[in-house]
């Protein structure tokens, strides 16, 4: 069965590096990257804020004076306009090329959603009103709804529809939505300890980090954000674009990844140190969330 992300060229490829497919919307554009052979600092810009998704394949972003980081795929890039990044393939192949695509957005159309998310999701007072950052790129990796999204799109700007204009309109209304909500849950990641004495959500963030190892409920991370459990679940939806569950689970599998390359610990061990009562419950997580079971992944891993 061909992947959701299956593009046949109709030619041989121009390029052996980033041959480029584009597909012009009314307001963005997408295109599909393939490369067929290794290559290094590959230089990508974009005049537009730029959503950049991996489909197959590993990238090597060089951004700035960042450390190098692994670009994989289920996991999204946002970079802000004039910005330039260089690349680097070390595993593309004539026969398994690395593939990935890009959304340039107008700078308008991210307004005018950051004005409606105002509007309709508005944020706690101490967080302020949602902004877009135009000078920071954002990394992250994808929620299903993000992956189920990126999917969609490749098919709304790939075939010929009678409402294409349309339901690319709706999807990159989507798209900019969870890039902001995302750029608002690294910022309070990265600088909890600062926002501690502005931001509720902060304190809820930082004692979930503290307590992965144990049974953390609504009411007590309500309790910490100084919220009605009510307003703690529609602030944090609002914020991060997903249930304080949902984030939790996250965070818990985010950690078990950590765990899992000791290879003195097993399945078992840490399962227990994320205070999971069921060990069947973990690994239904931990497969729902990283597409392989916690064994497969220590295995590959330690094998690396």
């Amino acid at each position: 069965m061909n992947s959701p992300f299956t593009h046949t060229e109709k030619n041989p490829p121009q390029k052996l590096v980033e041959n480029r497919t584009s597909f012009a919307g009314s307001e963005a554009v997408f295109s599909i990257y393939d490369t067929y052979q290794e290559a290094h600092l590959v230089e990508l810009k974009s005049d537009s804020p730029m959503y950049c998704g991996m489909i197959t394949g590993k990238k090597v972003i060089h951004s700035g004076d960042e450390k190098p980081f692994e670009f994989t795929p289920s996991e999204s890039l946002v970079l802000p306009p004039n910005t330039t990044i260089h690349i680097d393939f070390p595993d593309a192949k004539l026969n398994r090329p690395t593939k990935c695509i890009t959304v340039e957005l107008p700078l308008s159309r991210i307004d005018d959603i950051v004005a409606r998310m105002n509007e309709h999701l508005p944020r706690t007072k101490t967080s302020g009103e949602w902004e877009y950052d135009a000078t920071s790129s954002v990394h992250f990796a994808n929620t299903e709804s993000v992956d189920l999204l990126i999917r969609k799109l490749f098919h709304v700007f790939t075939e010929e529809h009678n409402q294409r204009d349309l339901l690319v309109d709706m999807n990159i209304s989507e798209l900019i939505v969870h890039m902001l909500q995302t750029e608002s849950r690294n910022l309070l990641l990265k600088n909890y300890k600062k926002h501690l004495t502005k931001s509720g959500l902060s304190a809820a963030i930082e004692y979930i980090s503290n307590n992965l190892d144990r049974n953390i409920s609504i009411a007590k991370l309500a309790k910490v954000a100084c919220m009605s459990k009510a307003s703690f679940y529609r602030y944090f939806n609002n914020e991060f674009g997903l249930s304080p569950v949902d984030y939790i689970n996250k965070e818990r599998v985010k950690k078990a990844q950590k765990l899992l390359q000791n290879q003195n610990l097993n399945v078992t061990d840490v399962s227990f140190k994320l205070g999971y009562s069921s060990l069947s419950h973990f690994i239904k997580l931990f497969k729902e969330q990283t597409g392989t079971t916690p064994k497969q992944y220590q295995l590959k891993v330690l094998s690396d």
